[in-house]
């Protein structure tokens, strides 16, 4: 995962608030912790940012 990429949660994300978000994609602007990810939600308006544990995150496939 590098900055850039098009990420989606995994299927069992770590919070339950993350489970309304399984069929959103993110793209990844920053790792501003060692297991953080800057991502914002593709698509949003305004944009939604957000800082969340990258084992919560995967690649997204290339239809996103």
């Amino acid at each position: 995962m590098k900055v850039g990429d098009i990420v989606k949660l995994i299927a069992e994300p770590n919070v339950d608030w993350m489970f309304n978000y399984l069929e959103a994609t993110f793209q990844v602007l920053d790792f501003p912790t060692e297991t953080g990810v800057e991502i914002m939600m593709v698509g949003s308006r305004p944009n939604w940012v957000w800082i969340i544990g990258k084992d919560n995150l995967e690649l997204a496939d290339e239809e996103g």
